[in-house]
Order: structure tokens, then sequence, then C-alpha cells
């Protein structure tokens, strides 16, 4: 699909040393090493009528960063800014490298991105998934070794086994998006984009969603997702970047940001907490999140 030909990621030999990934020997342990900011945003200028403003923002591996904020509030035309989709003015670098100097091809091997819109193909999950390494395998269209390897892991981690034989058309909404998130694993990027990956699912995907994306984190890869679910991501997430009208507000850990009661209010109109259960007897009752609305 044309979206998602934007996200395809590129393994060369300096890739093919020892990591924790799902799949040996192909990303570097230096690459997904914890802790190294790998994209930086500086003096950011985007959108119509310069409406998205952002003066210093980072994005880490081994993170998942919520972008969080009403409806308008920037928060897919910052993935877009990132990916090139939209011009910008400003400084944007992945470990170090500018990618203002990266074709949209050359972008695309290192970030992968699910867009909020996905586009209805006639295949089966397996060659969905299969899609992902498609930018690796040239005109011959042969899957090496490694590329079968990892389009089966990204089946396995997106659970997806009793799913390889049917048809796109056959599955439930949920089911569908997993399959393409299954292709976007399986383009073995550092860096993962995704805008509102769990809109139009029911709660039990969402949680089968979620915890995917926490099996990505774990193996090292950077995540950002846009979302309204506040909830949601509070309980989930390690950083929450809260947006209003383009800028920035703020960037911090859903404990620190869930304190902040009266600033929540003032942007969004309530405020979130953490649950708690009754006399703190954990028995006494279970909460689907940690975190809850409040007026």
């Amino acid at each position: 699909p044309k979206h998602f030909g934007l996200a395809f990621f590129h393994m060369d030999d300096s890739y093919e040393k020892k990591t924790a990934f799902g799949v040996k020997n192909l990303v570097s342990a230096k690459s997904f090493a914890a802790g190294v900011y790998m994209i930086e945003m500086k003096n950011i200028v985007s959108g119509h009528k310069d409406f998205l403003q952002i003066e210093n923002l980072s994005f880490g591996d081994g993170q998942i960063t919520a972008l969080a904020g009403q409806n308008g509030s920037g928060k897919s035309t910052l993935l877009k800014t990132i990916l090139g989709l939209i011009k910008s003015k400003g400084e944007i670098t992945l470990d170090g490298e500018q990618l203002s100097s990266l074709s949209h091809k050359e972008r695309a091997k290192k970030i992968a991105y699910f867009p909020q819109v996905l586009r209805t193909t006639t295949m089966d999950v397996r060659t969905l998934v299969s899609h992902g390494r498609f930018s690796h395998i040239g005109f011959s269209s042969h899957l090496s070794k490694i590329d079968e390897e990892l389009i089966e892991n990204a089946i396995e981690i997106a659970d997806l086994q009793n799913l390889c034989e049917k048809n796109l058309s056959e599955l439930s909404g949920g089911e569908r998006q997993r399959a393409y998130l299954a292709m976007i694993i399986a383009q073995n990027s550092k860096m993962i984009l995704l805008d509102e990956p769990m809109t139009y699912m029911d709660v039990n995907h969402q949680i089968k969603m979620q915890e995917i994306l926490l099996k990505l984190k774990k193996e090292g890869r950077g995540i950002v997702l846009a979302s309204h679910d506040l909830p949601q991501v509070f309980s989930f997430c390690d950083k929450i970047c809260l947006m209003k009208e383009g800028r920035i507000l703020c960037n911090e850990e859903p404990s620190t940001l869930s304190e902040k009661k009266d600033f929540m209010r003032s942007i969004l109109g309530f405020s979130i907490e953490k649950n708690v259960c009754l006399n703190g007897d954990k028995k006494q009752g279970k909460f689907l999140y940690d975190y809850n609305l409040c007026k």
C-alpha cells in the first residue's frame, strides 16, 4: 500500500551483529542501546500557516511516547513532519543524522509508519506481512532466509499464527490492524510511528495491541503513537507528550503529569488520576487501566 511504502527499513552489513532482538544477527546492539535519544526535533515549524511549532523535542529508543491532545492539536502533523510528508523548517535528526538530507526512501529505511487510515487490499495475511521486506529483495522478488525469519518473527509477535492463510477481507477490524502492524514489525526499523493505531478496535483487541507494543519496546524499539485514549496511554506509555494548537505543552512521565490536575483541566477540561482500590486492598477490585478521567 502507498502509505507503507514510506516505512521500509534498509539493512546492510553494519547491522549483521548479535542483538537481544527477536531474531538474532539482524540489528546492531549499539543501534538499540537503551537510553539513546534517536529522534530529535529543534526549532520546527510546519503545517498549514506554520501551525506546528516545536522548540525542542526528543523521542528515544526502548520507550513508548504517546502524543495526546484534542482533535486538531497537531498530533498527526507532528508524525508526518518527522516522516517528511509535510515540509518543515528547523532540524530533525536521527542518531545525529539530518533527516532533511535524506530522500523519502532513505528516511523510510529508518522509520516505520502506521497511518491512521489503512487502505483496503486483497491478499492473505502472510503476503501482506512479507510486503515489509520488499524493499530488501530487489527485482528478483526472492525472500532470503533472513527475510523469512523476520516475517515469521513479526507474525509471532502479532499473534497471527492461526490467521496467516486467511484473506484480509475475512478478518475482523482488530485482526486486520494487527496484520498491518506485523508488516511494520517485519520491516525491522528502529523507530515506529503510529497514528491512532487502536481506533475502531474493541477493548480486547486494544489490549492485544497494547501487549504487542510493549513487546516491541522490550526489544529496544522506539515507539511514538498518537492517541485520544488518555487512561489507556497513561497506563502503558513511558512519556505523555501533551499538545494543543500545534504546541508541545509538556512531555512527562504519566505519574508526574497526573499530579498536575489544574494544568490538565485548563487544557482538556478534565484531569486524570491513578486508580486506587478500596482500603488499598487490591483484592477488592481490579481496573482495566491504572488511570481514569476525573472532572
